[in-house]
């Protein structure tokens, strides 16, 4: 049925397992993998339109969302990786972790990650098509069937990447380390242009929320974009999935699984830092707005000049693939693992009909037909909002970023109870009081984030 070029044999998914942790600095810097890729997934056009209407709207006055966003995902993902590295029961994922707080838990977060990574897929292919469109527009001209063939051709290529076993990874480091090259060229060579008020940009981390404006861009759908996808919530679940992929296993790799998420928090931070720098010099103030695509388009001609466009585009698309293809695989297989937590007998029956009975229960998942299933309809049915007379980007962008706030507090409490008992961790690696304080108070502003929300839809459609 859903057989993929690889069925045959018994081939191990991701990279394979490392053969331990490096012990140099070069060591150090060639085992870096995990923290790149998933922080190129993180920084999908979420990221570029939420930082964009920031900027072009409020200028540098919503900054402190951006401190509070990267914090919190740092926070949240070194909390999610110390458990599944130091916890003391032999849990292999961080799954595993949340069945022990509660049994309905894995399913929750597998039914949850499913339903976001359709809302995700449904504006990163919206993304991708318009890039592609914007870029080769004057080779191929299809009107208003531009978007909707290019999203067909990207969904294609994703698929063909996704639905690999051997070297999956390792083509996801290679597509992460593109699009970082092409986002610093981008964005660097913008901020050399537009220039940069340091005096506006400290008074930005000022806790101040401007008035908004009528319609989808208000102060407060703005803010709560930003946290949602920035800060994050089931995005967060990839970095320690990716780090199982790469083959980091127990507390000898804690120290390089920190070195590697802070440096891609940092790259994230600063792409997104001068996304919304550009914004804010070239946009705010001058009546204009990022409400659509030729928005983006108007900021980077600003900045750059008639290169801008091409290579914001072209940053924009590399950046949307590398989610395209994480997001749905990582989160479709967290479904099926959930399925296996309460059906094992499943996972046995499959691995004897494929004849990989040595396979592990955490790579059976890419044997299972209920994975190619779901994956074929998320990966392909969001076609449909890249069709003509569906909703913007930047609007679909928005509105799809704004639900991610809604699996933040759950995800959360079970990770302060995983993290601060001591029957699962392994000694030392107990939270501090001050880290469950931190982590109670990130999900405090989850909270807060879906209240705003709930809010704002309820006074939006009454």
């Amino acid at each position: 049925m859903h057989n993929t070029p690889e069925e045959k044999g018994a081939p191990v998914v991701g990279s394979g397992a490392s053969s331990g942790p490096p012990n140099n600095l070069a060591g150090y810097i060639k085992s870096m993998g995990p923290g790149i890729v998933v922080v190129m997934s993180w920084l999908g056009t979420g990221d570029f339109i939420s930082a964009s209407v920031s900027g072009s709207t409020f200028g540098y006055a919503l900054l402190w969302t951006l401190l509070i966003a990267v914090f919190s995902r740092y926070f949240i993902v070194s909390a999610m990786s110390k458990y599944q590295l130091c916890n003391a029961v032999g849990d292999e994922t961080i799954l595993d972790g949340y069945g022990r707080v509660w049994k309905g838990f894995p399913m929750y977060l597998g039914i949850t990650t499913c339903v976001l990574g359709f809302v995700y897929v449904s504006f990163l292919l919206l993304a991708a098509g318009t890039a592609l469109d914007q870029l080769f527009r004057n080779v191929i001209s299809l009107g208003g069937w531009g978007i909707p063939f290019w999203a067909v051709v990207t969904i294609v290529a994703a698929f063909w990447l996704a639905s690999r076993r051997r070297g999956h990874f390792r083509g996801l480091e290679i597509v992460a380390q593109i699009t970082m090259a092409v986002l610093v060229l981008c964005f660097l060579t913008a901020l050399i242009g537009t220039g940069l008020d340091f005096s506006k940009l400290l008074g930005g981390l000022a806790f101040d929320l401007p008035p908004g404006e009528a319609g989808y861009i208000t102060a407060i759908s703005t803010a709560v974009g930003l946290i949602g996808a920035v800060g994050g919530s089931a995005a967060n679940l990839l970095y320690p999935y990716l780090m199982h992929e790469k083959g980091w296993r127990g507390k000898e790799y804690r120290k390089l699984q920190r070195a590697d998420l802070q440096f891609g928090t940092l790259v994230m931070f600063g792409l997104v830092l001068a996304v919304w720098v550009v914004a804010a010099e070239t946009l705010h103030g001058s009546g204009q707005g990022v409400d659509s695509e030729a928005g983006l388009a108007r900021m980077m001609e600003e900045a750059i000049g008639p290169a801008g466009p091409p290579i914001m585009w072209c940053a924009i698309f590399f950046t949307v693939f590398n989610n395209i293809v994480t997001q749905p695989r990582v989160f479709v297989r967290m479904f099926v693992e959930s399925i296996y937590k309460s059906r094992p007998e499943r996972a046995e029956r499959i691995r004897a009909r494929r004849g990989v009975s040595g396979l592990s229960e955490k790579e059976t998942f890419s044997y299972d037909p209920i994975f190619w299933t779901i994956l074929t309809v998320i990966m392909t049915v969001p076609i449909i909002f890249s069709m003509p007379g569906m909703p913007g980007i930047v609007v679909v962008t928005l509105l799809g970023n704004s639900f991610n706030v809604l699996t933040v507090p759950a995800i959360i409490v079970g990770l302060i109870v995983m993290t601060s008992r001591k029957d699962l961790m392994s000694t030392g690696y107990v939270n501090k009081w001050w880290e469950t304080a931190i982590l109670g108070l990130i999900g405090a502003v989850g909270l807060w984030a879906t209240y705003e929300l709930v809010g704002s839809i309820f006074t939006a459609l009454f």
